[in-house]
């Protein structure tokens, strides 16, 4: 029997968000249903109503960084079970394709093709980003989308594992491969680009740079353990990584901003055999042009590497237990990255949007009271 819910829903590419009353089907054979507790609101979303959902039909369900409570499992689930604590996650790898099938798990496309279990009251089927739909207080993935966390790390800030802190994190440590001593330099300082800046530090750099035009985001940087700021409004922000570093540049550059002008000054940026590494999910359509040669910063002399990741390159049931001991253990902050707790509501949501586009939070969360605590969840009903 469906579980009767609300959801935020976006009808077209463009359209306002509203939260509307949707029904959550039970979970089939291989399936989670999960009762949300926390989801964060991530630029990604935002990518997704101005760009559409990757390709998958209107309207959409928003949200996919979310964490919360199993309340059933379809037949077959062994990994997850009624009560279980979970992290959500977009980012499975499939174990089909040929980068898994060769041994290369973490280079996965992430083709996940799960058909939709949410629906709006009059039938129409809901569509979540990234085939998850987290900004609803329920949801239904597959098992392998689920991850279970313990007890002592609050869901309101695991569920930023389900996508920003794994994918800056995992950028560092996984696509990039930071190592003890190095210099590195992040472009863009939001939810992204602090996490891999934390990322890095976790790897042993030991020169950390950020780099961002909000002077806000400097100073954030500076409390995830950047060593150096740069105001990319003062300057060329390429020259002012150059002279931090004597002239050298950094050995890795992450571009977090999903701009094509700042992939070409993250390679411009790199010391002898360097490594940038664009995360950051651009505009349609985009194009980046690179010095090849010619000049001291063209890549081809350089012998610079220039990679992508994809959500960090994550493989969730080794990586996300990780990332929750060092948060418990505060090696990873993650309470610094959740700058608001909101409620799932349409002018909260439109507020997180904007605030998040004018740089004025790292992170917005959507905190569903009682899932995670004393009261039941019954008693909450999202305001109008």
């Amino acid at each position: 029997m469906p579980t009767e819910g609300f959801g935020a829903v976006v009808e077209r590419a463009g359209a306002p968000i509203h939260i509307e009353r949707i029904l959550i089907d039970d979970p089939e054979p291989g399936e989670v249903l999960v009762r949300i507790a926390a989801s964060g609101l991530c630029h990604s979303d935002v990518w997704a109503i101005e760009h559409g959902n990757w390709g998958a039909p209107w309207p959409m369900l928003l949200g996919h960084e979310g964490a919360g409570v199993v309340e059933a499992v379809g037949a077959g689930v062994t990994a997850a079970r009624p009560g279980d604590r979970v992290v959500l996650t977009w980012a499975v790898p499939c174990g089909h394709c040929r980068q898994c099938l060769r041994g290369a798990p973490r280079r996965c496309g992430h083709e996940l093709h799960q058909p939709p279990r949410m629906r709006r009251w009059n039938g129409d089927v809901l569509t979540g980003v990234l085939h998850c739909g987290t900004l609803a207080t329920h949801c239904v993935v597959t098992e392998p989308q689920v991850v279970p966390m313990p007890d002592e790390l609050a869901l309101s800030r695991a569920c930023l594992l389900g996508c920003g802190v794994s994918t800056g994190v995992g950028a560092a440590l996984h696509t990039a491969k930071v190592w003890p001593g190095a210099s590195v330099a992040v472009i863009g300082l939001g939810g992204i680009g602090l996490a891999a800046l934390q990322g890095s530090r976790i790897a042993g750099a030991e020169r950390l740079i950020g780099v961002d035009v909000v002077p806000r985001k400097l100073e954030w940087a500076l409390r995830f353990g950047a060593t150096d700021t740069v105001d990319a409004r003062a300057g060329d922000p390429v020259d002012a990584v150059r002279a931090i570093t004597g002239g050298d540049g950094v050995d890795v550059a992450f571009e977090a901003v999903g701009r094509p002008e700042c992939v070409r000054q993250a390679v411009e940026m790199l010391d002898f055999a360097g490594t940038a590494v664009a995360i950051g999910v651009p505009p349609l359509p985009s194009d980046v042009t690179l010095p090849w040669n010619g000049s001291d910063r063209a890549a081809y002399p350089k012998k610079a590497n220039l990679l992508m990741t994809d959500g960090g390159d994550p493989i969730p049931s080794e990586d996300f237990p990780e990332l929750a001991r060092w948060a418990v253990a505060s090696s990873l902050d993650l309470d610094a990255m959740v700058t608001r707790e909101i409620e799932l509501t349409d002018g909260d949501l439109a507020e997180a949007v904007r605030a998040m586009l004018d740089g004025e939070v790292i992170r917005s969360v959507v905190v569903f009271p009682g899932v995670d605590g004393p009261m039941h969840p019954a008693a909450w009903v999202p305001a109008r």
